[in-house]
C-alpha cells in the first residue's frame, strides 16, 4: 500500500494549485443547537482541482459542518462562497443546485433498480414512456462525459453488487448532476487494498479534470498522501491547516489531541482497578462472513473491557454476533465455561447476556409506551410470569425505583419514553439491562449524544455494575471514554483484532495510531 500512497504523492505535488479565487470558501462558519454551540467561525478554502483533507475525532464538527455544506442546517451564522459568489445554503436541493455532492458512508442507492437507473434516478429521460435503452444509452453518455466509460455495470442492478462499485455508482450520480464540489464521508472504510487503491485513481481523474474532493478519514497515512492540503477541527474549532506535506502521523496526532490532555492521561494510568474475577463470557475465534474474522475475548466478573474500532472495522457486527442478532459462519461462545448457541436476542438474554443498542430510539426503547414498561420489559422476558399475568404494583415500584435510582430527569415513570431527553433515554436502557439481572452487558455508545455531566453520571453507572461483578463490554467512538472507562482496551480493524492493551499502557495518541493503520493484509 505505500507504493500506492507514494504514487499519489507525487501526483498532488505535480498539480499547480491556485487559491486566488477558491472553488469553495467557507468564512467562520457558527452553528448552535439551543444554548450548545458545536461550530466556532470555522472556515475552509479548498481550490478548483484540489483534494483537501477533513480531520477530526468523533464530535469534532465535521459532519456538522458538512451537513451546513449540504443546505441540511439553514440556520449556519456565516459565508459560503463558490467560485467567489456568495451563495446560501438553504436546503438539500439549494446545495445540489450549487452543485454540491455528498457521498455519506451509508449510500442512497436503489437496490432493486439497475446501474444506469440509479445513476439517472429521479431524471430520467422521456417525456411519455419510459425506455430502459434510453436510460441505459443516457446513463453510458453520463459515464463518458467524467471518464468512467465502461467502468460500471449499467444493466445489472445494485443488489448484490460490491462496496466499492456502489460507491463508484453514487459518485457517478453526484457527477452527472454536475458537481462542482465532492465530499467523500470515510470512503475507504470498507474497501480492501485493491479497491482503495482504484478509489484514490479515481479521486486523481476527477481533481484533474476540475472536480474539487473533501476527503474526510480516519486513516491519517491515506489523508497525508493523496490529499495536498488539510484543515482539522477539534471541539468545533479549525485548529490547524496547511499543506499536508508539512505534516507527519505524529504532528498530526497532536493537532487533533491538543496539548491540555497530560495530566489526564497521567491520572489515568495511575488509576487501579480491582482484580478481574471468573470468566463470563468467552467468544472462540468468532467468524461472520468477511466481515469478522477470527476474533477471539474475555470477559470477566468485575472488569470494563473497552471495544475501539472505526466504521467498517467490524465491532458492531461482533457484538450483534455475540446475542444472535447476526448469525454466525464460524467459532462458538461459551458461557461460565459452557459452549452455548444463542440463536436470536432473546435466548442471550435468557442465559444472561444483554445489548444496550448504539440507536436508542430505532432498537433500543418503543417511544409511544411509558418509560415503566421500556423498563421492565427485558425482566419480564427474561423471567416471565405464570400464566402470563404480572401485577400492577409491582412492575410499578421496579420502573420507580430504576427511576430514582439512575436518577432519570423528570422522575416520571409514566411518561412516554420519546419525551426523555437523549441521556434520559440511555439511563432507561441501562436500566432495563440493569433490572433484567443479567450478568455480561454489552453497551454500544453509552454516552452518544449526552452532555457531560449525564456522561459522567452513565460512567459511574457502570463502574458500579461492575464492582458489583458484572463483566461490560463498552463499544464507543470516543477516544476518552475507551482510555477512562476500560480496564483493557481492544482495537477492532479490518474485521479482526489488532492489539489488546492494559489499562494505563496506551496512550491517546498510540490509539488514534492503532485505529488510524491498515492491517498488513489489508493493504
Amino acid at each position: 500500500m505505500a507504493n500506492v500512497y507514494e504514487q499519489a504523492s507525487r501526483e498532488m505535488n505535480a498539480n499547480d494549485l491556485s487559491l486566488s479565487v477558491p472553488r469553495l470558501s467557507l468564512q467562520d462558519i457558527s452553528k448552535s443547537f439551543g444554548d450548545v454551540t458545536v461550530l466556532h467561525d470555522v472556515s475552509m478554502d479548498v481550490a478548483a482541482g484540489e483534494i483537501h483533507g477533513l480531520l477530526g475525532q468523533n464530535g469534532a464538527g465535521k459532519s456538522t459542518l458538512m451537513r451546513v455544506l449540504a443546505g441540511g442546517y439553514p440556520d449556519y451564522r456565516g459565508t459560503v462562497r463558490l467560485d467567489g459568489e456568495v451563495v446560501a445554503m438553504t436546503s438539500p436541493a439549494a446545495a445540489q443546485a450549487q452543485g454540491i455532492a455528498i457521498i455519506y458512508q451509508e449510500f442512497s442507492l436503489v437496490p432493486h433498480l439497475t446501474v444506469a437507473e440509479n445513476i439517472l434516478l429521479g431524471r430520467e429521460p422521456g417525456r411519455i414512456a419510459y425506455s430502459t435503452r434510453q436510460v441505459r444509452a443516457e446513463a453510458a453518455g453520463v459515464l463518458e462525459k467524467i471518464g468512467m466509460a465502461g467502468e460500471l455495470p449499467l444493466d445489472e442492478t445494485v443488489r448484490g453488487l460490491s462496496t466499492s462499485t456502489q460507491q463508484r455508482i453514487e459518485i457517478a450520480k453526484a457527477l452527472s448532476r454536475d458537481a462542482r464540489v465532492l465530499v467523500l464521508d470515510e470512503p475507504t472504510s470498507r474497501l480492501d487494498g485493491a479497491e482503495r487503491t482504484k478509489l484514490f485513481a479515481l479521486m486523481h481523474r476527477l481533481a484533474a479534470g476540475g472536480t474539487s474532493l473533501v476527503f474526510i478519514s480516519h486513516f491519517l497515512e491515506e489523508v497525508l498522501a493523496v490529499t495536498s492540503r488539510l484543515t482539522v477541527l477539534r471541539d468545533g474549532y479549525a485548529v490547524a491547516r496547511g499543506k499536508s506535506e508539512d505534516y507527519s502521523l505524529e504532528t498530526l496526532s497532536q493537532a487533533l489531541l491538543g496539548q491540555d490532555l497530560q495530566r489526564q492521561e497521567e491520572a489515568e494510568r495511575k488509576h487501579t482497578t480491582t482484580a478481574a474475577g471468573e470468566c463470563l463470557l468467552a467468544a472462540r475465534a468468532i467468524e461472520v462472513g468477511r466481515r469478522v474474522r477470527g476474533v477471539s475475548l474475555e470477559l470477566h466478573a468485575g472488569e470494563i473491557v473497552s471495544l475501539a474500532g472505526l466504521m467498517g472495522s467490524g465491532r458492531t457486527t461482533f457484538v450483534k454476533s455475540l446475542i444472535g442478532a447476526v448469525k454466525m459462519t464460524g467459532g462458538e461462545v461459551e458461557l461460565r465455561g459452557r459452549p452455548v448457541r444463542l440463536r436470536n436476542p432473546t435466548q442471550a438474554l435468557r442465559a444472561g447476556v444483554a445489548l444496550v443498542p448504539e440507536d436508542r430510539r430505532a432498537q433500543g426503547l418503543v417511544g409511544a409506551l411509558p418509560a415503566r414498561d421500556n423498563i421492565v420489559i427485558m425482566s419480564l422476558i427474561r423471567q416471565p410470569s405464570r400464566l402470563g399475568f404480572v401485577k400492577t404494583s409491582g412492575l410499578r415500584g421496579l420502573a420507580k425505583r430504576a427511576v430514582e435510582d439512575l436518577e432519570v430527569r423528570p422522575a416520571d415513570d409514566t411518561r412516554a419514553a420519546s419525551t426523555f431527553s437523549g441521556g434520559n433515554q440511555q439511563k432507561l436502557l441501562i436500566a432495563r439491562a440493569v433490572l433484567s439481572g443479567v450478568d455480561v452487558m454489552i453497551v454500544d455508545q453509552p454516552t452518544a449524544g449526552v452532555d457531560v455531566g449525564t456522561k459522567a453520571q452513565i460512567h459511574r453507572i457502570l463502574r458500579g455494575l461492575a464492582d458489583e461483578g458484572k463483566a461490560i463490554l463498552v463499544v464507543s467512538d470516543e477516544i476518552d471514554e475507551l482510555l477512562t472507562m476500560g480496564d483493557r482496551i481492544l482495537v477492532m480493524r479490518e474485521g479482526a483484532l489488532a492489539g489488546e492493551y492494559a489499562r494505563g499502557r496506551i496512550d491517546r495518541a498510540t490509539l488514534i495510531a492503532e485505529l488510524a493503520t491498515r492491517t498488513a493484509d489489508a493493504a
